[in-house]
Order: C-alpha cells, then structure tokens, then sequence
C-alpha cells in the first residue's frame, strides 16, 4: 500500500476552503498521507502538516527539500504517513483507489478512535472539507465538553 496520496489533481483552493479559519492565508498541498492529512508549502516556503482528524497544524520542515529528507525517516513515516496503522487497515481488505482516502466514521474530536472498525474510504473533498467545518465549530470549547450537534454544509 503507498503511504501517501497523488495531489496533483487537488486544488489547493478548493480543498482547503473549509481551513481557512485555522491556516488564515493560502497554502499549496505538497503532499497527503492516505488519511487526507496534508502537507502544505506556506508563502515563506515552509511545510506545515495538517491533521484533518485532530484539526492542528504543525511545523515539519523549513523547506520542501528538507521535508523530502525527513519524510525518509521511518519514524517520521510512521508518525506522518500512519504506517503502522495502514498495515492494519490493509490486513483487513481496505484498499484506496485515485480520489479517495481513508476516514474516521465517527470523527475523533466526536468521540471516535483510532482502530480500523472506525474507518471508511471516503472522497477526499467529502472527507477534508466536513472535517473543517465539524472541528471549525468545536475549537473553542473546552476538553471534554459534550456536543449534541454540528452543522456541515
């Protein structure tokens, strides 16, 4: 299974649309891992990782050359690229085709988990962009706060 997804036929635009609130300027995707979580190039050159499924950015490298060099790491590609739980999601017969990623069916900041009877394969803009709208509306409250509802348009 490869661990990360083919972007050029993304729109940067478009997918990160509902992002906007968390990555407040416009960023270009230079990489996705099979989750949908993106790595994107900001104006300076740098490359941030996107959590789709825990709604965080994080600094990874200071420049797509470096990413390329840390992405070789096998403990990065474990962190990053979730290999270690691919092998799983494998082993139970999920495989990707172009346009699609894995997803949580229940998301996580809703109280899903992290084990494959939680994930589906999912399109990418139907994953990412209700995963932005779902973690835009629960940012603000506190650890443990319970929700009855979000709104996705």
């Amino acid at each position: 299974m490869r661990a990360n997804i083919p972007t050029t036929a993304l729109s940067s635009d478009t997918v990160l649309e509902d992002w906007i609130w968390l990555l407040k300027k416009p960023h270009t995707i230079i990489a996705m891992n099979n989750f949908g979580d993106m790595f994107l190039r900001d104006e300076k050159g740098t490359i941030l990782l996107l959590n789709v499924a825990r709604g965080t950015l994080e600094r990874v490298a200071t420049s797509a050359a470096e990413f390329q060099r840390l992405a070789a790491d096998k403990e990065r590609q474990r962190r990053w690229f979730l290999t270690d739980f691919l092998t799983q999601i494998e082993s139970a017969g999920l495989t990707l085709s172009n346009g699609v990623c894995f997803a949580f069916k229940k998301p996580l900041k809703l109280g899903g988990t992290v084990e494959v009877s939680n994930v589906e394969i999912a399109s990418i803009t139907v994953h990412v962009s209700p995963q932005g709208q779902i973690l835009q509306q629960l940012r603000d409250l506190p650890p443990g706060t319970t929700t009855k509802e979000v709104t996705i348009e």
